[in-house]
């Protein structure tokens, strides 16, 4: 059961985006929901993944100790100094700066331009 907590996290969190109309578990969130939701609603998601990772992150100190790299903890060092109307910018200029990626993930764009940007390269 406790490995199921960030899914059940997850899907409540996406139930509640204006694509919940869709099987919830086989759509992520993209750039045709993000420019179609309010304000409040982009903040909503962006809060909800925040929480999803740190939930995540949780789980993984907890069930896997030592230095092991997860998403959730990666995830969450690389976020860690972005608040919500930073990210909120940031995805709004990769979508009005790449119109015909609107079907590119809302969180692939906050890992490759907020989160990942914040490691140095592997060497």
């Amino acid at each position: 059961m406790r490995r199921r907590i960030p899914l059940f996290v997850a899907a409540a969190l996406l139930a509640a985006w204006p694509a919940a109309a869709q099987p919830i578990l086989t759509h992520l969130a993209d750039g045709n929901d993000w420019k179609r939701s309010s304000i409040e609603q982009q903040r909503a998601y962006l809060a909800g993944v925040s929480n999803m990772i740190s939930v995540g992150a949780a789980w993984d100190a907890k069930n896997m100790p030592g230095a092991e790299q997860t998403f959730s903890r990666t995830a969450q060092r690389g976020l860690k100094h972005t608040d919500l109307e930073e990210a909120i910018r940031v995805v709004d200029g990769w979508y009005r700066a790449n119109p015909t990626q609107l079907n590119k993930p809302v969180l692939s764009v906050v890992w490759r331009e907020i989160a990942k940007p914040q490691f140095p390269p592997a060497k």
